[in-house]
């Protein structure tokens, strides 16, 4: 009567369907938090195992997985499908179906009880939320109305001097996406309260960043500080001076030296590094030239032999470094 004709959804613009454009911002969060490498480059090798198990988690609207509508029946995991390898026979297999069934079955449990105190946890969190939140906006928003009491007491800022939060940056290192980059940094400290919703953040001298301190409030979160868990108070006043903000990166070197255990090797200096083929697994496994104190003699070891956070975060920094140096001296003689 209207004619009116449905049309297909194009691959490529997912904003015309909203349960599309949901499903894609999921898998991008999820990368973007298993992504470790900072060049963002091992993407790849975790996309196998969350497309599994996103197919396999069950969808709030249809109340089913996305790989029992299409295909009609669940997929099995590795854990739900050893029990069926074996048969009852000897008293060997017997005892080793009883123990992976029982494996399977703490599973179950274990999956279960995390999903009822998820579900517990979202709905506490949840209401302190709401109760939070629309309380600091109403303190925070000035009256509607005209008239100025004066007995009233001003609008309370949404973030006290002192407070950490995370900043919001746009912009990326040259060569990277947005998609899979960290675009939250900090945490920072408040400084001061400028204006209504602008405030002036503390910028320590070995933090890297440099920009305008003063920002608008749309680009700050609070940083959840977990105020439910007991704290321990060492000291009854702390002043300006004295006051140290430990962050990780901004730490110059590890200060801790770990007690070696009979039959590991204390790590000198790593030398070089090269990605030979694994014949294994047929992928790439990175391997690092290690010099070792006591021994003369270099050898290759792969990133999972070594204990040596400090030397291995430093050598990366540096050889990054060259290689962002090397680059910019072929792009002058270019």
């Amino acid at each position: 009567m209207m004619q009116s004709r449905s049309q297909a959804t194009l691959s490529y613009r997912p904003q015309a369907n909203g349960q599309q454009e949901r499903s894609v911002k999921t898998v991008m969060q999820s990368v973007c938090v298993y992504a470790e490498d900072p060049l963002q480059q091992d993407w790849d090798e975790i996309a196998e195992k969350l497309i599994f198990a996103i197919n396999n988690s069950r969808d709030g609207t249809r109340k089913e997985t996305p790989f029992y509508l299409v295909h009609g029946w669940d997929a099995q995991s590795t854990l739900k499908a050893i029990p069926s390898s074996l048969k009852r026979g000897s008293e060997r297999q017997s005892d080793a179906l009883v123990w992976r069934r029982e494996v399977n079955r703490q599973q179950e449990i274990a999956l279960s009880k995390a999903k009822e105190y998820q579900t517990t946890d979202k709905a506490r969190r949840a209401k302190e939320h709401n109760e939070t939140l629309g309380r600091k906006e109403k303190e925070s928003l000035p009256s509607l109305s005209g008239e100025v009491d004066p007995n009233e007491t001003p609008p309370r800022s949404l973030f006290a001097p002192g407070s950490r939060v995370w900043l919001y940056i746009e912009r990326v290192k040259p060569g990277l996406t947005k998609k899979l980059a960290h675009r939250w940094h900090g945490p920072f400290r408040i400084k001061k309260k400028v204006e209504e919703f602008a405030y002036e953040l503390e910028l320590p001298n070995r933090s890297g960043y440099s920009f305008y301190p003063v920002v608008h409030v749309s680009r700050l979160k609070a940083v959840s500080e977990f105020g439910d868990r007991p704290k321990v108070r060492l000291a009854p006043e702390v002043d300006e001076e004295s006051r140290v903000d430990f962050g990780e990166e901004l730490l110059p070197e590890d200060s801790w030296e770990p007690d070696h255990p009979s039959g590991e090797y204390e790590v000198e200096t790593i030398l070089d590094d090269r990605t030979p083929l694994s014949t294994r697994t047929n992928r790439a496994v990175r391997e690092f030239k290690v010099k070792w104190v006591g021994y003369e003699e270099p050898t290759w070891e792969p990133a999972a032999n070594l204990s040596c956070g400090g030397l291995l975060y430093d050598y990366l920094r540096q050889k990054r470094s060259d290689r962002r140096l090397q680059m910019a001296q072929t792009a002058d003689e270019e």
